[in-house]
This record gives structure tokens, C-alpha cells and sequence, in this order.
């Protein structure tokens, strides 16, 4: 798996994004490579995960993402140290000697594609979702869309409202992972711009989203 250049052209330009397939064969030739960098406390909570494909799905996305950042910045995959923002979102720490600011990222998965995010300067947050039926995606849709957002998925033909409706969550979760909240977080204070969102043009019964601070 060669990184990309970095930085991309231009620090206000769009997040740099990175799709991983795990059915590709060369992707699974990496699952034990990449393993192998990820540190004691990703190891233990790798081996916790029971459902189908999510230890796949965490190893990849961890371990590509080491392999990633390792090769930007120039030092040993294995020994980042990841941290966390006030709400759980991973993060590179800032250098202590005031130096370069590390790269912003993000990371989601679901089905067989990993989906990652990365800006040199802006928070970013993706999102994917695998197709699937929502029968209750109506009473999701009034706790957490926005009024005009839900009734719009409503006046759909009955056999596009899921789909959309996956769309919608996928832009709402890219922008509470750009500003680093979970889904009941606060709402932008007063004056604070709600982050930019899009759809992505992902492989066929995939919809996503990514989202700039």
C-alpha cells in the first residue's frame, strides 16, 4: 500500500480521501503486515471485536492509517501515539517543540470498505454506509435530522427513502466527526459555521459523505 504525496496541493483545499476494499486480494495480502503495527491497547480492543468482518474492518483501517502517517511524517509506523479529542475522536498530538502541526484525519467503515479522510490543516470527518433496509428510519430521521432535511426524504417515491435517508445520516455523522462531537453533542455555538458536507460517489450499494471543519 504506497501513501499518496503529502501535503496535497493547497491547505484549504478538500480533504485528501483513501478507499480500501477488503475483498481486494492485494488489501488482504496486508492483513498481517498491518497488524503488526498496531500497539498493545489497538491489539486488545481487535481481539474484542465478535461481529462479522469488524476485526477486519478496525485492523484495516488502524493499520492503514499507521502505514499512512508513518510514511508523511517520516518515523516508525508502530510507535505513533494516537490520542483523543474531548469526545473520543483519534488525533495526532501536536509536537511539543511548537513545530508542524501533524496531519487531521478520520476513519469509518462498514461492509467491505474502509473510508478515510485526511486535511493538512482542517478537522475532517467521513462517513459510509453499507445499503440495507431502515424500517424505522422515519422516527431516526425527527430525532436527529433537521425538519426540512426528514420531510424531504418524505415526499420520495416509498422505494427511495431509505437510501436517501442513508445519505442524510452519513452527511450528518461526517459533520459531527469533522467537529469531533458524537451524535448528541452540542450544536454549534453562536457564530461557529456548521461544517461544509458532501456526498461521495462510492462502488454501488454504498453511500458516504465527508465533512470540513
Amino acid at each position: 500500500m504506497a501513501p499518496p504525496p503529502w501535503p496535497p496541493a493547497g491547505s484549504d483545499g478538500p480533504p485528501l480521501l483513501l478507499l480500501i476494499d477488503r475483498r481486494d486480494p492485494d488489501v488482504r495480502a496486508l492483513l498481517t503486515p498491518l497488524g503488526d503495527l498496531l500497539q498493545a491497547g489497538e491489539r486488545q480492543r481487535l481481539h474484542r471485536l465478535r461481529g462479522e468482518g469488524d476485526g477486519e474492518r478496525f485492523l484495516l483501517g488502524r493499520g492503514a492509517l499507521r502505514l499512512i502517517l508513518g510514511s508523511w511524517l517520516g518515523c516508525d509506523p508502530a510507535g505513533l501515539v494516537l490520542g483523543a479529542g474531548p469526545h473520543g475522536k483519534p488525533e495526532l498530538l501536536p509536537p511539543s517543540d511548537g513545530g508542524e502541526p501533524p496531519p487531521r484525519f478520520n476513519v469509518s467503515h462498514s461492509g467491505d470498505l474502509i473510508l478515510l479522510g485526511f486535511h493538512p490543516r482542517r478537522p475532517v470527518g467521513v462517513d459510509v454506509e453499507q445499503g440495507r433496509p431502515v424500517p424505522e428510519w422515519e422516527s431516526i430521521a425527527r430525532r436527529c435530522l433537521p425538519p426540512g432535511e426528514w420531510s424531504a426524504i418524505g415526499t420520495l417515491p416509498q422505494q427511495q427513502r431509505e437510501q436517501a435517508f442513508l445519505a442524510a445520516w452519513c452527511r450528518l455523522e461526517a459533520r459531527l466527526k469533522a467537529r469531533g462531537l458524537g451524535l448528541f453533542g452540542p450544536p454549534p455555538a453562536p457564530g461557529e459555521p456548521d461544517p461544509e458536507a458532501w456526498p461521495l460517489v462510492l462502488p454501488e450499494g454504498y453511500v458516504g459523505a465527508a465533512a470540513l471543519a
